[in-house]
């Protein structure tokens, strides 16, 4: 019997342990809320500053005599340009499909009302 008696009393002492443990009050949420917005704004601060380093880099970088990248930025717009005109072209020969297709459709449509108003016209008579 004693065999049983000590490992029941250790078990129950664990157990209620961890019970009051659980009861302690746990933060609020608007402490919780506080402490993500510091960090969200410490991580904005951070990456601004990283930026920062970056751009100043990249002028240093551009900026050296005989630099065979000095003009990327420059490529990089032409190529940004080409884009948004190859685009707008589709868009454009996109817009013009579709407005040929409207029409037609809409052509349909009044020969077919055309039609239907004739039946019945001679229907009546």
């Amino acid at each position: 019997m004693k065999k049983l008696i000590i490992p029941a009393i250790v078990i129950a002492a664990i157990g209620g342990y961890f019970y009051y443990q659980n009861m302690q009050p746990v933060t609020t949420e608007s402490s919780i809320a506080q402490e993500v917005d510091s960090a969200v704004q410490e991580a904005g601060a951070a990456m601004e500053e990283t930026a920062d380093k970056g751009v100043v880099a990249a002028n240093d970088v551009a900026g050296a005599d005989g630099d065979v990248f000095a003009d990327a930025p420059e490529q990089m717009a032409e190529a940004a340009e080409e884009a948004a005109d190859e685009t707008m072209d589709a868009a454009e020969e996109a817009a013009d499909e579709t407005m040929d297709a409207a029409e037609e459709a809409m052509d349909t449509v009044s020969d077919k009302a055309e039609e239907m108003a004739e039946e019945v016209d001679h229907a009546n008579e």
